[in-house]
């Protein structure tokens, strides 16, 4: 048993995490919610070890477990074992990889990177076998972390993570980017650990949905504290818990004008905004065959597909990312790619955010600077923005409820919080396209849909055109007019593409 009596936590210099009773049990699951902004990965640092204890005691009760073969995992500073899956997690493995491959040394293994199966060396056999299996991991250890995508390396994060076998697992908003199948895999994982195996859970969700059939408690997070604990069903009365899941109708919105010199003018607005013809892209399979794909002006394109079909391939080509696009015939704004065209020519006309956008945002730039850097294209603001912009940029502020925080650090924000920022920075200047790859990922019920009220009054606007990314189809913004879905073949490995136009759901 992990007891928790009356602890405070430093955070920061100003800050604290309070858990003032708590006790983990064998086999407890405890599902914690939390609005963003409320403090729900800091009081995950908390329960994983991570933040210094300033007063109060955990213990930990010491119970016969199954023995683990491999690498035995460390203690924290506290006395057990956490474990810990979360986005910041993800992060770190991304700059240490990056940091591998940009080392002055040239072995082989730098160039390559890390891989999928680097991570899940000396752990339990059994459990890290389990959980391949589980989650279908087999045809992705080989491959090199940065080629996966968001929800493919989050799986392998919870394959680390349960062959750890440690006294508590903690998982962080573990359901984001993962596909509809993969979400419920690991729905019945955390059914199965529940049932089967001692190491006590605590599972952090944005939505009702995540929410085990089965669990111990149900609790809330509020102002960097666990405010509220009890049984799922008395909790879900609780109004503060229904408003966390449920968000009702909002008020129209109207979204603060760009400057008239970041609006852009395509040479032919009635042409195609987006061509690609008989494109080809093959990796370890055929990822694209023969697609034929267009975005014309009015068209509003939902993309959905499995973790790893293909979707952030596509949109990857679109935007210039993927080196391939210069041995296919892709057209994009009007520029032919690979004809001389400039990168900044193509990026002042689309609006992009997704989680590998996220994962690369590594600046400490300033709020404020975040939301300027959407005029200019940057990672970072690196140029002197004009009255204009600034009062743009803080109207959206205050849209988004951060209006008092525009010179805290991005890095000092909450993910929720960090991904409505880049949000606005994608939809500040309304560009003739937004790419939107997973832009609701972290995201709380208020957060969802305020973002998909952005987007419709955007979409009614008519200067732009959407294509978006989700696993969830209730993400769908009202406008979408076109899908087109990656469906998997009868060989379980390759997909073919279905586009169709749709009647499109218009807003209440």
């Amino acid at each position: 048993m992990l007891t928790f009596s009356n602890t405070k936590f430093r955070l920061c210099d100003e800050l604290t995490v309070a858990i003032d009773a708590l006790q983990l049990h064998d086999h407890d699951l405890i599902v914690l919610l939390g609005h963003n902004g409320s403090g729900k990965t800091a009081l995950a640092r908390a329960l994983a070890g991570e933040l210094p204890l300033i007063s109060g005691e955990v213990k930990l009760t010491e119970s016969d477990g199954e023995a683990l073969e491999g690498k035995a995992l460390e203690r924290n500073a506290l006395g057990y074992r956490a474990q810990l899956v979360s986005f910041e997690g993800q992060q770190e493995l991304f700059e240490a990889d990056y940091n591998l491959r940009n080392s002055d040394a040239t072995t082989a293994k730098e160039e390559q990177g890390l891989l999928a199966q680097d991570l899940l060396e000396g752990l339990d056999p059994k459990s890290v076998h389990e959980a391949v299996v589980a989650l279908n991991l087999a045809p992705l250890l080989q491959r090199p972390i940065r080629t996966l995508s968001g929800g493919e390396g989050r799986k392998i994060l919870l394959a680390r993570a349960l062959g750890a076998k440690p006294d508590l697992l903690i998982f962080d908003c573990p359901f984001d980017a993962l596909d509809v199948e993969s979400r419920k895999q690991l729905l019945e994982i955390i059914g199965y650990i529940h049932k089967f195996y001692r190491e006590p859970m605590v599972l952090i969700v944005n939505r009702p949905d995540e929410i085990p059939s089965e669990l111990t408690a149900l609790g809330l997070i509020s102002d960097l504290s666990l405010t509220k604990l009890d049984t799922r069903e008395a909790l879900l009365q609780d109004p503060e818990a229904q408003a966390l899941l449920y968000c009702g109708s909002l008020p129209p919105v109207a979204l603060p004008e760009p400057p008239a010199q970041f609006a852009v003018k395509l040479a032919d607005p009635n042409a195609p905004i987006v061509a690609l013809n008989k494109v080809n892209i093959t990796y370890d399979r055929p990822v694209l065959k023969d697609l034929t794909f267009t975005v014309n002006p009015g068209e509003h394109w939902q993309i959905v597909g499995p973790n790893g079909a293909g979707k952030s391939t596509l949109l990857s080509l679109i935007t210039g990312d993927n080196p391939l696009v210069y041995v296919n015939d892709v057209t994009v704004f009007g520029y032919k790619r690979g004809t001389g065209e400039s990168i900044w020519d193509i990026k002042k006309c689309y609006g992009y955010v997704s989680g590998a956008l996220h994962l690369d945002y590594r600046v400490s730039s300033p709020v404020l600077h975040v939301v300027l850097s959407g005029f200019y294209d940057s990672i970072g603001l690196y140029q002197q923005p004009g009255d204009h912009e600034l009062a743009v940029a803080r109207a959206w502020l205050k849209l988004v409820g951060l209006e008092h925080d525009e010179m805290k650090s991005f890095k000092a924000l909450s993910f929720g919080q960090q991904r409505m920022l880049l949000i606005v920075r994608s939809l500040v200047k309304q560009p003739p396209l937004l790419i939107l790859d997973e832009p609701l990922q972290g995201l709380d019920a208020y957060g969802r849909a305020l973002v998909r009220s952005f987007i419709t009054y955007i979409i009614e606007r008519g200067k732009t055109s959407i294509l978006f990314v989700s696993h969830h189809e209730e993400d769908a913004p009202a406008g979408i007019n076109h899908r087109l879905t990656f469906v998997r073949d009868d060989d379980g490995v390759n997909y073919h593409i279905v586009q169709e136009a749709l009647n499109p759901a218009r807003p209440d």
